[in-house]
Formats: structure tokens, sequence, C-alpha cells
């Protein structure tokens, strides 16, 4: 665990390479930088956050996705890894989490059935837990509160079946003491629209609709509606969650430097 922690530590310092950079990522030898930008997640009170990420291609195959998360009023900055194959099916995942103060060092390794996880304090003092959760019959990992790992789902779509596809995820909080297992999100496609950009280029947006379900400590479930933008390449664009009530609020983060196309689809 130390050296993948390691790695992450020292790849995160990479954050806002460009396309194209002969950027050396440490703790992934080799690697090559597939995409990379910034997150912004705004009028979303406490959820308001940047959260810088690259995916990277390994030249053995497979895929790593690096984020660094800052909360917008500076209560936390967390850092995840995650690993993923050839098929951009996760295999494990490493962060550097703050739980009431104190920083953690969080492991997660699919196992056969399951997906093992363990959090450790890095410092004197902190947490410890060795928590397991369920990955049948397959599972996405994820640590919130990134968002970037969830458009991976889209690159797992059967776009030629269509309709609403069920996918299963496991995740450990980087900011609270929380373990998710057996979550859920069933993923729509709704269509692809272009749109004229400055400059006359004409950017494709694939808009996905998907209802996360996750138990609750009770026993019972609950749910979030969300709604996802990428480009036609599954780069991410954007996302906006609804919270139902009397009057429904919601929660939008979008790419830096493509706002123009969230006015264009009014997210």
């Amino acid at each position: 665990m130390k050296k993948l922690v390691a790695a992450l530590i020292l790849g995160c310092a990479a954050g806002g390479a460009q396309a194209g950079d002969a950027t050396v990522y440490a703790g992934v030898a080799g690697a090559k930088l597939l995409d990379s930008g910034t997150m912004v997640v705004g009028n979303g009170g406490a959820f308001g956050r940047e959260e810088v990420f690259e995916y990277l291609t390994r030249p053995e195959g497979g895929f790593v996705l690096l984020n660094t998360i800052t909360a917008g009023n500076g209560s936390y900055r967390v850092r995840a890894r995650f690993d993923l194959d050839a098929e951009w099916r996760s295999l494990s995942a490493a962060g550097i989490g703050l739980y009431d103060g104190k920083t953690v060092n969080v492991l997660m390794e699919r196992a056969g059935p399951e997906v093992k996880i363990s959090v450790r304090p890095s410092d004197v003092g902190g947490y410890s837990s060795d928590p397991v959760a369920a990955c049948v019959p397959d599972c996405f990992i994820n640590m919130s509160p990134s968002i970037t790992s969830m458009f991976v789902m889209t690159r797992h779509y059967d776009f030629t079946k269509g309709g609403a596809q069920v996918f299963h995820w496991t995740g450990q909080d980087l900011d609270k003491v929380r373990t998710l297992s057996g979550g859920t999100a069933a993923l729509t496609f709704v269509g692809e629209v272009p749109i004229k950009r400055a400059g006359g280029d004409v950017a494709a947006l694939r808009h996905f609709r998907f209802v996360e379900t996750m138990p609750d400590p009770a026993g019972g479930t609950y749910s979030l509606q969300f709604e996802m933008w990428t480009d036609v390449e599954h780069r991410p664009m954007g996302f906006r969650i609804r919270f139902s009530g009397e009057k429904p609020s919601f929660v939008v983060g979008w790419r830096r430097g493509y706002e123009d196309l969230r006015a264009s689809v009014g997210a």
C-alpha cells in the first residue's frame, strides 16, 4: 500500500498537464496523457468544489485516472488514483483522505466477488478499518466526492441495445467515514446534440441520465438522479444532480473552458 499511495502523491503532482506535454508520471512509467481538465462544481453550497483530473494510458495496456478534489470552502483537499484494465474495468484505487481532521490512506482492491478496503492513518492517531464490499457480478470502484470516475460508465454503455443499463458500484468516501456497498446506477442514453462553438467549430455532446440507488444504514435505500454530458470520445464535460423535495434543488458541475456548451444545453 505504501508504494501505491506514494505513487498517488507524486502522480497527482503532475496536475494541470496538457495533451502533448512530455510528462513523466511518477508511479505510471511510460504513461501517456489521454485527457486532463478541471471540473468546477458550483451552486451547490457545501457541495461546491473543484476536481482536477487526468486520464492516462499505460504502455502495457489499461488506464489510470488521477484526481485532486478541493472543497470550495477550504474544508478538505483529497486525492485519488483509479487503476483500470484495457477494457476500462476497475482493478484498484488508492486515496489520501481526511476523516475528522485526520489524514488517512485508503486502498481498495478487487478480489473476486469482493472489494477489499483498507483505511489507515498516515499520522499519529486517526482512523483504522478493514471493511469488505460486495462486487457481484462486477462493479466499478469510486472514491467520493470524485465525480470523474463515474464517467467511465459511458464507455461500457451498449448503444445498440439502448435503454436503461444497470452498473454496480462500490466506494469509500475520502472526506467522511463511510463505505458504499451494493450501489447501482441505471444509465440511459438520451441523445447526441451538435453545438456550434465560438470560432465555428462544432462539438457533439452526448447526454446521459442515470438513477443511482444506494443502501442506507437503516436497511432501506435512497436514490439520486443524475445527468451527464460527454463528447464523442467519452471525455467528461458536465453533470447535474437533482435532489427531490418540495422545491427540487440541483448541483451542477462543468468542465472549465467549456462553459459555452453548458449554456447551450441549459444545465
